[in-house]
């Protein structure tokens, strides 16, 4: 007869079927935390442009740059708050990783300081209906600019969210919509779009620099292992 997956003793599992189930419930779990962290990142970013509009609009608080400039003073306290509840190990940034870092950073400041600029100017609805075309803006830079190809399903999935974008663009009314607003939004779209490749593209090669230092040094301590080895049995 055929053997079952189980052994003969105390019928526990094989290493084989033990190593697919816990796979299974590593792939199940990365999954959940990968839909959750979206679904908090879009919880976020909806909040924070109600509350932004609500200050330039309730409050009249008509300063959008000094805004952008208080949003990432905060980010540095509470990254601060972070590192000394030792929470997270603060490290200096290798040399070979400014350039990529420094192009974040400028399109993190564009993307921030023109976006709530243009919410003092723009409605929610013509801001958001911009900004939805960041998935199209991303695919087209890939596509165009640096040769990566897609499959036919990943462009087919941008047709509604171009559709959506045109349909709610024609029923916004003229109070909506001003010239400098939505300049300043398309600018911030677009600059949003090429972070998104980029933080993708230097968080790529940040991993593989930290792993090829890793094995480096589990190579090296071997190899002190084995000259001590020698040194002793002599």
């Amino acid at each position: 007869g055929t053997l079952s997956p189980l052994t003969f003793s105390g019928a526990h599992p094989l290493p084989s079927t033990m190593s697919k189930s816990v796979t299974t419930v590593d792939v199940m779990g990365e999954s959940f935390l990968a839909g959750a962290s979206v679904f908090m990142y879009g919880c976020a970013v909806i909040g924070k442009t109600l509350l932004t509009k609500m200050c330039f609009s309730g409050y009249s608080f008509n300063y959008p740059i000094t805004f952008s400039l208080f949003s990432c003073l905060t980010t540095m306290v509470a990254c601060a708050l972070v590192f000394m509840a030792g929470k997270a190990q603060f490290t200096m940034l290798p040399v070979h990783h400014f350039r990529g870092f420094a192009q974040i950073s400028l399109l993190t400041a564009l993307d921030m300081g023109f976006t709530n600029w243009s919410l003092d100017l723009i409605s929610i609805t013509l801001q958001m209906t911009i900004k939805a075309a960041i998935p199209a803006i991303v695919v087209s830079y890939e596509r165009f600019i640096l040769k990566k190809t897609h499959t036919q399903m990943a462009y087919l999935s941008l047709t509604p969210l171009i559709l959506g974008a045109i349909l709610v663009g024609l029923g916004s009314g003229s109070a909506d919509y001003n010239f400098l607003g939505t300049m300043l939004m398309c600018i911030a779209t677009i600059a949003s779009s090429i972070k998104m490749v980029t933080t993708h593209s230097v968080i790529k090669q940040v991993r593989v620099h930290s792993v090829v230092v890793l094995s480096l040094s589990r190579k090296r301590k071997r190899e002190r292992e084995r000259a001590q080895w020698l040194v002793h049995g002599r």
